[in-house]
């Protein structure tokens, strides 16, 4: 079992800096921008995997990427902005 030391820390961070970049180059210029996404991923990476170390998961840094790959997901997904609106000008 993992333990909550500086290493996993390390590990984590890098994790969700990695997942952070990957979804950026995903997104295309589409939802909150390659900084937005890899501060959130090293954000949600860390929380989810420290979570499951606290609850003795097995194998937290797998968790803790796929945990960030969904954080981001729904993030990016909730900000993306529609141009629907059509510019039609009475004549």
């Amino acid at each position: 079992m993992e333990e909550l030391n500086g290493v996993t820390i390390y590990w984590l961070i890098s994790i969700g800096l990695l997942v952070g970049f990957i979804i950026d180059l995903v997104m295309i210029k589409e939802g909150i921008g390659m900084i937005g996404n890899i501060i959130g991923g090293a954000v949600g990476s860390v929380i989810i995997g420290v979570s499951a170390i606290l609850l003795n998961l097995f194998a937290p840094l797998i968790y803790a990427a796929v945990g960030s790959i969904a954080f981001l997901f729904l993030i990016n997904v909730f900000s993306i902005r529609t141009s629907d609106h059509t510019d039609v000008r009475a004549g």
